[in-house]
């Protein structure tokens, strides 16, 4: 508790989600609560406009952290969250300063991992030089082909469309029509998590614009002018350009799942840690977007301010998708509600839908930042941007469908040898309220090195010798530490029937050694890799 009475609110982050979560707390709960950022770097980047900014069409701006923070009244301390007591209410930083808090809200982002070896990986602000390099290469006449990629693990696409197609017009502007452009995705439609009608609108625009589409594709490696796909078949290209896979740095105290996000429920709380919520990149919603960071800031600070008895009614999650697709080419806008019962049926039109078109649709922040520095500039001269498309979905957060899953299908059932026949039955199954104390006692009598995390008999989480040796270095005392805090959350798992040589490709792509075995939501064994390896090296019907 603040000296002056106010809860302390600290928000593990200087995102776009931790910056709409104060700016919500300041409307709603400025006399109930006290806000400090830790965040570890001093600027705050305006990133969507960096695929612009090539092209001359926008720029990415950034603004100091230490002056938006003064704007919102609230305190801010470099450094980046590692590790939580959540008996304690003490968040650990990577300066090693301790931080007591009374509610946590981690909106630290995510870490842009590169998915594709030999690739440029387009992150944002950082890469626009070496692809402006690219553009000149082009130009020189050096680069005769150049494909743009989505790999498994990328939480928002829309990106790589926009270079890909502001590519195009740029090479038509320049009378460069002969440059070949590919765009690369394992999504079954183009933009598919924005539905048939915008699919079928952007399907368009890339066959109008000269660009290939390989959709239902997996690239894994570019090397000596070819972009290798998995499990087979590849694509001659001069250069290729891909967007990051995701990942979140882990946390220690928190749930994650092998990816690094954190599991929350519908008012964004962590799953069973107390008076901690998440929002942004760093949870497990699939879609990873400033749009819908900012509407799980605004219900995370609806609930914070709740609890710290502000008048205000806790909402729920439920999320609208809004893309703003640059194209260099004729707008055209989409609009589909995905839910049980849609008002709507799904449009494409080539008049707006929705206008003013900001990039990031922040309740909060897009006002407060126009009012920092002015509006966004547009796309192109002219009143209204001429070379956008408007995407507007109400989504239901359980049928959320995106280019994040693995190559490797876990239902895979060929005539292999199978999980059933490597898998140790009757795995050593916990409570995620059994404390660390008690699981290593356990682990120890059985003989095993992980243990599957149930409740309510469906699998949620694994636990390894890893984890406890993880959570005994940060100090945590056997009879607090719980297994919710520290397992993986929504572990990868396999069936009995998936052949041996899927469940080794599965643990491979995901670095991890163990494996539940699961059925109908119940785990039923537990696969060790290397047992699983050893099938595939004795040849046992298995073939790569």
């Amino acid at each position: 508790m603040a000296a002056d009475g106010k809860r302390h609110v600290l928000i593990a982050g200087g995102g776009v989600a931790a910056l709409e979560a104060a700016l919500a707390l300041r409307a709603i709960a400025a006399d109930r609560v006290a806000v400090e950022l830790l965040a570890p770097d001093s600027q705050f980047w305006y990133r969507p406009l960096a695929v612009a900014e090539p092209f001359e069409l926008g720029e990415a701006r950034r603004f100091e952290l230490a002056d938006l923070a003064r704007e919102l009244g609230a305190t801010l301390t470099a450094g980046a969250l590692t590790g939580i007591d959540e008996w304690r209410h003490v968040a650990h930083t990577s300066t090693n300063k301790p931080i007591p808090y009374d509610v946590l809200l981690v909106a630290c982002g995510v870490l842009p991992i590169p998915a594709i070896p030999g690739a440029l990986t387009f992150r944002g602000p950082t890469d626009i030089e070496p692809f402006r390099r690219l553009l000149q290469e082009i130009e020189q006449g050096d680069v005769r082909s150049v494909a743009f990629v989505i790999p498994w693990g990328a939480g928002w696409p829309l990106p790589i469309y926009e270079l890909a197609l502001l590519t195009a017009a740029h090479l038509e502007n320049r009378g460069m029509p002969e440059v070949a452009v590919t765009l690369v995705t394992p999504e079954e439609e183009p933009l598919q998590q924005f539905g048939s009608a915008a699919s079928d609108a952007v399907r368009s625009l890339l066959g109008a614009s000269g660009v290939e589409l390989r959709a239902l594709t997996y690239a894994s490696a570019f090397s000596e002018g070819e972009l290798e796909f998995t499990p087979e078949g590849s694509l001659p290209a001069d250069r290729v350009v891909a967007l990051p896979r995701l990942e979140g740095a882990p946390i220690d105290g928190l749930p994650q799942t092998v990816t690094g996000f954190i599991p929350v429920d519908a008012q964004c709380r962590v799953s069973g840690v107390a008076d901690v919520f998440a929002a942004g990149d760093i949870t497990n919603f699939g879609v990873k977007q400033g749009g819908i960071a900012t509407q799980q800031a605004d219900v995370a600070a609806a609930a914070i301010a709740a609890d710290a008895g502000a008048d205000v009614v806790p909402t729920r999650f439920e999320p609208v998708l809004r893309g703003l697709l640059l194209t260099g080419r004729q707008p055209r806008y989409l609009r589909r509600e995905l839910g049980p019962a849609p008002v709507q049926e799904p449009v494409a039109s080539y008049e707006p839908l929705w206008w003013p078109p900001a990039k990031i649709v922040g309740r909060h922040l897009a006002p407060f930042l126009a009012s920092l520095a002015g509006s966004e500039p547009p796309a192109s001269g002219g009143e209204r941007p001429a070379n956008v498309i408007e995407l507007e979905v109400h989504l239901d957060p359980e049928v959320v469908v995106g280019p994040t899953s693995t190559p490797w299908s876990a239902d895979h059932d060929a005539s292999e040898a199978h999980v059933a026949e490597a898998m140790s039955p009757d795995p050593l199954v916990v409570a995620p309220e059994d404390t660390l104390g008690e699981l290593a006692e356990r682990m120890l009598e059985s003989g095993t090195t992980a243990a599957v995390v149930s409740e309510y008999g469906r699998v949620i989480g694994i636990l390894t010798t890893g984890d406890l040796i993880r959570a005994s270095a940060m100090r945590v005392h056997p009879s607090e530490g719980r297994a919710r805090q520290w397992m993986t959350a929504e572990p990868v798992t396999v069936s009995p029937r998936t052949s041996a040589s899927v469940a080794v490709r599965l643990a491979r792509d995901y670095g991890i050694h163990h494996l539940p075995v699961v059925e109908s939501g119940h785990a039923v064994g537990m696969l060790v890799v290397d047992d699983a390896q050893r099938q595939v090296e004795m040849g046992i019907g298995l073939g790569f």
